[in-house]
């Protein structure tokens, strides 16, 4: 990225020092056209959603220093939860926040069709392909069809946060049909102050069979039999519009990537009691 012509990126915030904000001021000082959209308010509790804020808020002035024309978003727009770039024709799709500490799954590709949808997206305007979603609604969609249709005695999920969404009917089908259902969420959000959402919908999703643990991590992963799916949605409520992404697959080695990922994951986390 560093070293690229043309940079278009989005993210939910962007955290000053992380190894992206950096390439981002290098290829603005050597000339790039380079500009990024970060979320204006975001979402969440008042003192984190504060926080989250200001850290954009900075981020944003010190990219400009280097050339970088930054947008914050503004109140009213469709909520930005897509963490998308694209540089000199690919396109890069990450789960979590470009923060480069090794624990995203970040995806590339260069199909035209896809590329093209993402940098529609990146515009803000509505776009997707048959396998690649670009608002919320979509992207859960497409996880709860690879959860139904899934072959095998075995599906994992991994949520930052969690809720009655199409993901919660399709694993609360799936394991009440005798399939063994585990689900990883973050202990931050599950153990935040109100989440009584979350631990009903984890509570009722307990009492079909569904194993579930807590974990530092806040990716966001679906490993279905043959099937995958990997996007920066989380699988909770989705209704509202949101600027959001997510991809099934049944490419057999990024399903193997995952499944090592979600272990890891898994082995490393506690059991939840919602």
């Amino acid at each position: 990225m560093s070293r690229a012509s043309s940079v278009v990126l989005s993210a939910y915030v962007l955290r000053r020092g992380c190894p992206v904000e950096a390439a981002l001021e290098r290829a603005g000082d050597h000339g790039a056209s380079v500009s990024v959209t970060l979320e204006g308010h975001p979402d969440g509790g008042a003192t984190r959603s504060g926080d989250l804020a200001r850290s954009n808020l900075r981020t944003a002035a010190a990219l400009r220093r280097h050339g970088v024309a930054v947008r914050l978003t503004s109140a009213g727009e469709v909520p930005l939860h897509m963490k998308a770039a694209v540089v000199d024709g690919t396109a890069f799709l990450d789960d979590r926040n470009w923060a480069g500490d090794g624990r995203d799954t970040i995806l590339a590709t260069a199909d035209p069709p896809e590329v093209a949808a993402v940098s529609a997206a990146l515009a803000g305007r509505e776009a997707g392909t048959q396998d690649l979603a670009l608002d919320k609604s979509r992207a859960l969609r497409l996880e709860s069809r690879a959860i139904y249709a899934a072959v095998g005695d075995r599906i994992d999920v991994q949520s930052e946060t969690f809720g009655y969404s199409p993901v919660y009917s399709a694993l609360r089908y799936r394991a009440e049909h005798g399939t063994h259902v585990r689900l990883v969420v973050a202990a931050r959000e599950f153990e935040g102050r109100g989440r009584g959402v979350e631990r009903g919908a984890l509570r009722r999703l307990r009492e079909a069979g569904v194993e579930i643990r807590l974990a530092s991590g806040d990716e966001k992963m679906c490993i279905a039999g043959d099937r995958g799916w990997v996007g920066s949605a989380n699988a909770s409520y989705a209704g509202a519009p949101m600027r959001d992404w997510g991809m099934q697959t049944r490419d057999s080695g990024l399903i193997a990537d995952l499944e090592t990922r979600f272990q890891t994951t898994w082995d490393g986390a506690r059991p939840a009691r919602p």
